[in-house]
């Protein structure tokens, strides 16, 4: 986890909300909501941080953010 990378809520009914960390400080997170409305800062867990949105054994993941990949680059046609 780096700071300004952005994840994605994993479960189904929030509505793909996402946040981008701030800062990181020991197992913490400081973390702003992204979207529409005021931009709300909070901690979270990093144990809340995962890289996909599956788990080991190929499980969708209910709970916590998954990080959202960069755009890839289009070649140009």
């Amino acid at each position: 986890m780096t700071e300004d990378q952005v994840y994605e809520a994993c479960h189904p009914l929030d509505e793909q909300r996402r946040i981008r960390i701030l800062a990181v400080t020991g197992n913490r997170a400081e973390v702003e909501t992204l979207g529409p409305g005021p931009a709300r800062k909070r901690d979270i867990l990093l144990n809340s941080l995962h890289p996909t949105a599956t788990t080991a054994n190929g499980q969708p993941r209910r709970t916590g953010y998954r990080l959202v990949e960069p755009p890839t680059e289009r070649s140009p046609k």
